[in-house]
C-alpha cells in the first residue's frame, strides 16, 4: 500500500480503507500453508476432489510431510550461532530457540515478520512472529515505512471489534506513530501523542526467503503444499483401491425393482438368466505406490532433502556429505542472503529498544559467526580421525570431550580429565611392574 499524503486525518482514512477492502482476504494463501504446516484442516482440502459417495466408503487419507521436509531444510539456526557482543547476548533472551520456528516459518511463507517488545515486568525482550501484516511505503521506495497487523489473543483471536496495531518510522513530513485502531476506527493510545518512541525505527522486522524482484511478499513453500495435496489424493486414490478391491458386487438379468438382500449368513438364490459377480479394480496398486514414492522424492529433491526409503546399506561420512551438497550450498546462500543482514537489522532494533525502554547503552559493534553444518562421521571413521589428530597434536583430550558434547560445564570437563589422567598414571604403573616383573623372572 503505498501513502502519497501523510496528514494524520488521511493515514486514519486509508488504515481503515485497507482492513474493510483486503486485510482479511489477501492474506488467504498463507492460511493454506500454515495449515499444511500445522497438518490441520487437510480432510477438507481434500474432499472437493472427491464426490460425497467416494468419501463415504472411507475418510480422507494424507499424511503431512511439510513441517517434516521443512525441519530438515533450515538448519541454520540448528546450533545457535556466535554474536560478537556481550552486553548484546545478555538481553536477547530466548531469541535462538525463538529463531529456530522463525526460520521455518520464513521458508514457508516466503515473507515473516519479527515483533520484538521490551517486558518492563521481566525485563527482557520478547519475541512474536507476525504472519498476517500489512506494509506501507512511500513512493519509490521498496522498503516500508509503516506496518499494520491484527492483535489476537489466545482466548479470542476473532472479535466483533478486531484491534490492529500500528506502527510507523518517523518521515520528513510526519512523526512516526505508534497505536492501537479498532474497524470501527476507534483510536486507542499506547504511548504519549501517540509518538513513536524509537523514531526512525519501527521493533518490526521481516525476513525474506528470496530477494525482492516484483513484490514486497515472496513467495513461499507453494510448491510444496500443492505436492503434498497432489501426494494426498494418490493416498486416498490407494485407500479407495484397498475398499473396493475386494471387489464391487454386479448382477445382470435381474429386474431393477427386485430387492437382493446379501450376507455370509444368507443363500443367494437368482432368478433363471441372472447372474452375479464381482467386478474388481484393474489399477496397478504397485505401481500407484511407487509413483507415491516418486513424487516425494521429487519433491524432497526440489527442497534440498533427501528422503532415505526402509535400506539397511550403511553409508559413510563421506558419501553423506556428497549427498547432501546441494543442501550445504542453499544453507551457506541463506546465511548470506537471508539471516545475516536479518541479525544486523535486528541488532540495530534490539539496540534502540534496549537504549530506549529499557535503559541499557550496548555498544554498536557487531559481528556474528553461523556455524558450519557438519556430516556425522562413522564410528570407524570417527577412531580413524582422532587417532590420526591426537597423533599430530591436532586435537586434545578437551577439545574431543567439548564437542561430543557442547553442553558440559568447564569444572566437568576438568574432572573427567582428572579421571582420565589417573587411570593413565595406574596403568603406566602396571606396565612398569610388569616389565619388571618379566625382568626379574
Amino acid at each position: 500500500m503505498i501513502i502519497y499524503n501523510l496528514t494524520e486525518r488521511m493515514l486514519h482514512g486509508l488504515l481503515m480503507d485497507t482492513m474493510e477492502q483486503n486485510h482479511q482476504n489477501e492474506m488467504a494463501d498463507r492460511e493454506r500453508l500454515l495449515d499444511y504446516y500445522e497438518g490441520v484442516n487437510l480432510e477438507e482440502d481434500l474432499k472437493e476432489f472427491f464426490n460425497s459417495d467416494s468419501l463415504s466408503q472411507i475418510p480422507p487419507m494424507y499424511i503431512n510431510l511439510v513441517r517434516n521436509i521443512i525441519s530438515r531444510r533450515c538448519l541454520v539456526y540448528q546450533q545457535a550461532p556466535i554474536r560478537y557482543n556481550d552486553q548484546y547476548n545478555e538481553v536477547l533472551g530466548d531469541l535462538d530457540s525463538f529463531m529456530k520456528q522463525f526460520e521455518q516459518l520464513v521458508y514457508l511463507l516466503g515473507s515473516e515478520g519479527l515483533y520484538t517488545r521490551w517486558d518492563d515486568n521481566e525485563k527482557k525482550l520478547k519475541y512474536r512472529p507476525i504472519h498476517f501484516f500489512t506494509p506501507f511505503f512511500l513512493p519509490n521506495e521498496d522498503e516500508p515505512f509503516a506496518v499494520m497487523w491484527q492483535v489476537e489473543s489466545q482466548l479470542q483471536a476473532r472479535t466483533e471489534e478486531a484491534q490492529y496495531m500500528f506502527w510507523s518510522k518517523d518521515t520528513p513530513d510526519m512523526e512516526g506513530k505508534h497505536f492501537l485502531i479498532s474497524e470501527k476506527g476507534k483510536i486507542t493510545s499506547l504511548v504519549e501523542g501517540d509518538r513513536n518512541p524509537y523514531g526512525d525505527i519501527i521493533p518490526f522486522t521481516v525476513a525474506h526467503r528470496h530477494p525482492y524482484t516484483r513484490d514486497y511478499f515472496r513467495e513461499g513453500a507453494s510448491d510444496l503444499v500443492d505436492g503434498m495435496r497432489s501426494i494426498n489424493i494418490l493416498l486416498t486414490e490407494l485407500a479407495l483401491h484397498g475398499r473396493y478391491g475386494l471387489g464391487q458386487p454386479v448382477f445382470t438379468g435381474l429386474d431393477t425393482e427386485q430387492r437382493i438382500t446379501m450376507g455370509q449368513d444368507k443363500a443367494l438364490v437368482l432368478p433363471e438368466g441372472a447372474n452375479f459377480s464381482y467386478a474388481t479394480p484393474s489399477s496397478n496398486i504397485n505401481g500407484m505406490i511407487e509413483s507415491t514414492k516418486y513424487m516425494v522424492d521429487s519433491i524432497a529433491q526440489a527442497n534440498n532433502v533427501r528422503i532415505n526409503w526402509a535400506s539397511n546399506q550403511p553409508e559413510s561420512g563421506l558419501s553423506k556429505k556428497m549427498g547432501q551438497l546441494d543442501l550445504m550450498d542453499a544453507l551457506r546462500s541463506d546465511v548470506e542472503q537471508i539471516y545475516r543482514p536479518f541479525e544486523k537489522e535486528q541488532f540495530r532494533v534490539i539496540r534502540r529498544i534496549c537504549e530506549v525502554s529499557g535503559g541499557i547503552n550496548i555498544p554498536e559493534q557487531f559481528s556474528i559467526d553461523f556455524a558450519e553444518r557438519e556430516i556425522p562421521m562413522s564410528q570407524d571413521e570417527e577412531i580413524q580421525y582422532y587417532s590420526w589428530a591426537f597423533q599430530n597434536n591436532l586435537e586434545t583430550r578437551k577439545s574431543y570431550l567439548r564437542k561430543k558434547n557442547p553442553d558440559l560445564a568447564e569444572e566437568e570437563i576438568e574432572k573427567m580429565l582428572e579421571d582420565l589422567g589417573e587411570g593413565q598414571e595406574q596403568e603406566e604403573t602396571q606396565s612398569i611392574l610388569d616389565k619388571i616383573g618379566q625382568q626379574v623372572g
